[in-house]
């Protein structure tokens, strides 16, 4: 049975852009590639912060959309583990190396936004987080009401158990 629950579709929308603008950034972007995840992950977050219409056309399976949710936890636990810490020196540190030789000491004209970038991505990924959060909330109560009869989808995916480990701050 897909998922066309225009609240679910809008909590996508919203996960989606913010991923795309504060998370997923031209000034984040490189610092991203210190996590440990496998490609089949990066595929499944790309697929949920992608705003594809295929989706809104199709509707989502509940597999799939825990899937994508259990992947972009994962992303979250990483990134505070890895990225967090040491935002700041990660990210400045991330720059980009040609724009640097080009300029020979001019001042960095994007350094102000990278440090405001590295500054806010701790206070962005627990927004990120929230929102995974409440879409695997909303998730779970369209299952349980479309299964009354049946177990739901979420109980069949032993994964989902360790779901808040991964999204609450540490």
């Amino acid at each position: 049975m897909p998922i066309k629950d225009p609240d679910i579709f809008t909590l996508i929308e919203k996960i989606s852009e913010h991923y795309q603008n504060n998370i997923s950034n031209r000034f984040v972007r490189k610092a991203l590639m210190l996590l440990d995840l496998q490609q089949s992950q990066w595929e499944k977050i790309e697929n949920l912060t992608s705003n594809s219409d295929f989706y809104r056309t199709q509707g989502f399976q509940f597999d799939e959309l825990y899937e994508m949710i259990i992947a972009a936890a994962h992303f979250i636990y990483q990134a505070r583990v890895r990225i967090v810490p040491n935002a700041r020196s990660i990210i400045l540190q991330s720059g980009d190396p040609f724009t640097a030789k080009k300029q020979q000491g001019a001042p960095d004209k994007d350094r102000v936004l990278r440090d405001m970038a590295a500054q806010n991505f701790p206070v962005n990924l627990g927004i990120f987080s929230d929102l995974v959060n409440e879409l695997y909330m909303k998730t779970t109560s369209l299952d349980k009401a479309a299964h009354e009869k049946k177990k739901p989808i979420y109980e069949k995916i032993p994964e989902l158990k360790d779901i808040g480990r991964y999204l609450v701050t540490s």
